[in-house]
């Protein structure tokens, strides 16, 4: 599929990116670099009218419009990325809510607002109107992302309570551990960017509150999803298992019944066939993720919870 053509999951900085019409390498590089002309209007500003992160030293300041450069792009990659990989594995149809225009643009407009208004009470008009459009143009690449991820995880809702084709009972992981792959790597994508922008960010409250915020939903979501889908996966092992047993229990009556090895003869193929299917039905994985990326997420969950502490303690002190 070429660059101009859309495709059936396709998150709003695509559309935006294809409505651009420019090469792709040159619009995203355009976008980046947004929050640097922020800056450099903020620079000319009075100190009165500086965003709330230039009290902060310089090589924060940096940092800070750093991190919001890096922002749209992981989430203009990750949208992309994500929503290719889910069209490969499953379709549009689960997630079709990748697509929407109106949910991501209307949280970068509450957004855009959200920073507008409080820097128009608290530095001015005309700060107030310069954050609030860098913020609609940063927003609409954070929020495709954002929106790209939560219509990840409603779509895993959505498969979760769907009956699992009986094709997918072939697999161990029951065609589900792709999509917990696809989560893993949402879900890092996010925190990649989302954590350095709220660590360089904080004397911004509204800024820091919003990071928090989506942080929290984000691994609530992650986690709520996942567990779902290992309900439905503990429930297709058990129905396997059932099954297998059951036939097994077929298989081995006659042999109860008259214990020979005559009997035992005509009944091998039977029990071999019994048994292997037990046997698969026990390596049927419990979750949509291997041991190993479970761990990880743990990990990395509680080492940014406490990165976000520690920065919060020791900011104010200027360490």
């Amino acid at each position: 599929m070429s660059e101009s053509q859309p495709r059936s999951l396709e998150p709003l900085t695509e559309r935006i990116l294809r409505v651009l019409r420019w090469e792709r390498p040159v619009s995203v590089v355009i976008w980046a670099l947004v929050p640097w002309a922020n800056g450099a209007l903020n620079f000319l500003l009075d100190a009165e009218s500086k965003s709330a992160v230039w009290q902060q030293s310089g090589t924060l300041v940096v940092l800070n419009y750093a991190a919001v450069s890096l922002a749209i792009l992981l989430s203009i990659w990750g949208s992309r990325r994500v929503a290719t990989r889910l069209e490969e594995l499953r379709g549009p149809e689960p997630f079709r809510g990748v697509s929407s225009v109106a949910a991501p643009l209307f949280g970068a407009v509450a957004t855009a607002s959200a920073f507008g208004i409080t820097a128009v009470v608290q530095d001015g008009l005309i700060a107030g109107v310069v954050r609030g459009i860098t913020w609609l143009v940063v927003g609409a690449a954070v929020w495709s992302f954002l929106w790209t991820y939560l219509s990840l995880h409603v779509g895993l809702h959505r498969l979760g309570a769907e009956p699992v084709a009986d094709e997918a009972r072939m697999d161990p992981g029951l065609a589900i551990r792709p999509l917990g792959d696809v989560a893993f790597t949402g879900l890092w994508i996010l925190l990649a960017w989302l954590v350095p922008l709220v660590l360089t960010g904080l004397p911004d409250e509204v800024g820091f509150a919003l990071g928090v915020g989506v942080l929290v939903a984000a691994l609530a979501t992650f986690f709520s999803s996942l567990v779902g889908l290992h309900h439905r996966m503990v429930e297709v092992k058990s129905e396997e298992l059932t099954l297998a047993r059951d036939l097994y229990a077929q298989a081995y009556r006659p042999v109860r019944a008259r214990p020979t090895l005559e009997t035992l003869e005509q009944q091998r193929n039977l029990l071999s066939a019994a048994d292997a299917l037990e046997k698969r039905a026990k390596a049927i994985h419990d979750w949509p993720i291997d041991e190993g990326t479970f761990a990880r997420v743990i990990t990395i969950a509680t080492s940014v919870v406490a990165i976000l502490i520690g920065r919060l303690i020791l900011g104010p002190l200027g360490l």
